[in-house]
């Protein structure tokens, strides 16, 4: 541990009533006598550091980048006294107490300057103190609150040749942006810097070319990630976020119909693309439901929002298919197992594909009973997109139930959560809507009450999903949803199981359908009740 003495005297050296030269020595003497994990120390220096001189060597050759290109390299004695200035600064900003002091923040500008200024240690030198910095809320207050920044460093990237370092410094920065955005429910301030920063990457990612175009398209994915439906409407009512989302369906669709590219890409934009229609629905989908206004960017803009649909449609039952290969039986479990995760590994996608279509039908119903007395109704277009959505749904019952009998329905649930619950959800919507494939889907039904009954996490919004499928079949045979839950609950269903061929929904009058309904309504089994007495 530095003595006390030793504390003392670079404290004198950095404090502001020294010349420059013994300010510097300090600097030079901070690394040397305190171990980056004292923090006590480290912040005793701190506190008597000039941080006018800091900002004076970070100035020693302020990069004059035009219009988002490099500067001249700095000298050489300039380039030591930069590299000597970001290395102290890294020191100081390894704990949380001094990276999120204002004094450590008013560095930001000339830190987002130094990894755009031609010199390559300098510039990693200044992202590691920025990573540090934009771990704090106050850092990422600062730059949302002054986007300038962060617009800059996105701009380089586009105009400024390599520079993979930006990239990857975004690739944290605007993410971290999103989540304290998700967390503080960010002001009207953080809101119009979000737009406004997501708004230019949107842009890039629509007008960039190859890696480029990729990179902003991970980067996208996992800024919009953390948000929520709500906390997207909020942010659209304040800024308009119209520009972002037609920019990044543009893109998605440039990279979805690029087919010699490689296949991860492809993923990556189906992924951005649902995220899309999970947050601003009504961007996404109401120019395919609408007429065109009959203008050429307007037909251009519908074409696309369509073809991307259909291609979420192809994509998903691509996944479907890719995973329907499936090894020989064996013996051996440990290899069953090893098959089952390469065929969920191969059909992934078919999340983003499932839950995206489910969104599109649940917003098109809705949308369609609050345009019943227009005339903005584009039905060619929906029934074309239906039709795609039904061989998508046909497709998934099938694989929902061969997968069903190879392994059983809860190690579905365990290996495969998130594909099975979006699976369910699209199909809910779709069962919905169409009794035509109930009849196939009903081996469904048990599953559905496997992981209803069985599945803690995952239960309650199962049963959330299949609610609306049980009205429905109820609705089509003229069954009142009060009275059929009164007649399970009191154990007399007049509707005879062997009339069950004469209701429009082959569901009716099922022990599977009867089962599922007590568990989704709550209503105790013959057996929950005989285990109580």
């Amino acid at each position: 541990m530095v003595s006390q003495e030793h504390l003392e005297k670079c404290a004198r050296l950095l404090s502001r009533k020294s010349t420059d030269d013994e300010k510097f020595a300090g600097l030079l003497l901070v690394p040397r006598i305190v171990d980056t994990q004292d923090a006590e120390s480290l912040s005793y220096l701190f506190e008597a550091t000039d941080p006018k001189f800091i900002a004076r060597l970070l100035r020693a050759k302020p990069p004059q980048p035009s219009h988002g290109s490099a500067s001249t390299e700095p000298e050489p004695e300039e380039l030591l006294q930069l590299q000597i200035a970001l290395h102290i600064i890294d020191v100081f900003a390894s704990h949380d107490n001094i990276a999120g002091d204002r004094r450590m923040l008013d560095h930001i500008p000339q830190l987002c300057a130094l990894t755009r200024v031609g010199a390559a240690d300098v510039e990693t030198g200044a992202a590691q103190v920025l990573y540090r910095l934009f771990v704090q809320d106050t850092a990422v207050d600062e730059l949302l609150n002054h986007p300038d920044c962060l617009l800059a460093l996105l701009t380089c990237t586009y105009t400024g040749g390599d520079r993979q370092h930006l990239v990857r410094l975004l690739e944290y920065t605007l993410p971290r942006c999103s989540q304290f955005i998700h967390l503080h429910n960010g002001d009207d301030t953080h809101t119009r810097g979000w737009v406004s920063v997501v708004t230019k990457a949107a842009s890039i990612l629509r007008s960039s070319q190859n890696k480029l175009k990729f990179d902003y398209l991970s980067i996208l994915v996992d800024t919009l990630d953390p948000l929520t439906t709500k906390e997207a409407v909020d942010i659209n009512a304040c800024y308009s976020c119209w520009p972002l989302v037609r920019d990044i369906s543009a893109g998605c669709v440039e990279i979805l119909r690029q087919k010699s590219e490689a296949t991860q890409y492809s993923d990556y934009a189906l992924a951005l693309y649902a995220h899309l229609a999970r947050l601003w629905p009504d961007f996404v989908f109401s120019g395919v439901a609408m007429l065109s206004k009959g203008d050429a960017v307007d037909a251009v803009e519908k074409k696309e929002a369509a073809l991307a649909l259909r291609l979420m449609c192809v994509e998903g039952q691509a996944a479907i298919d890719a995973m329907m290969i499936y090894p020989p039986d064996s013996s051996d479990k440990l290899l069953e197992l090893d098959a089952d995760q390469k065929r969920v590994k191969r059909g992934w996608k078919l999340t983003f594909c499932a839950d995206t279509a489910a969104i599109w039908l649940d917003w098109t119903t809705s949308w369609l009973d609050s345009q019943a007395a227009t005339k903005d109704v584009d039905e060619a277009a929906i029934y074309a997109l239906m039709g795609e959505m039904q061989k998508l749904a046909s497709s998934a019952v099938d694989f929902l139930v061969d997968w069903n009998e190879r392994v059983g329905s809860m190690q579905m649930l365990d290996h495969a959560s998130g594909l099975v619950v979006s699976t369910v959800h699209f199909l809910s919507q779709w069962l919905a809507t169409d009794p035509n494939l109930h009849k196939a889907a009903t081996p469904i039904l048990s599953m559905c009450l496997d992981w209803i009954t069985n599945s803690e996490e995952y239960g309650g919004v199962i049963s959330q999903y299949v609610m609306p499928c049980i009205t429905f079949a109820l609705d089509t045979c003229g069954i009142s949803e009060e009275q059929y839950k009164a007649d399970i609950k009191a154990r007399d269903l007049h509707h005879d199981r062997t009339l069950a061929q004469d209701f429009a929904s082959p569901w009716v009058g099922t022990i599977e359908l009867d089962d599922l309904a007590r568990a989704v309504y709550h209503i105790p089994s013959d057996e929950d009740i005989l285990r109580k007495l």
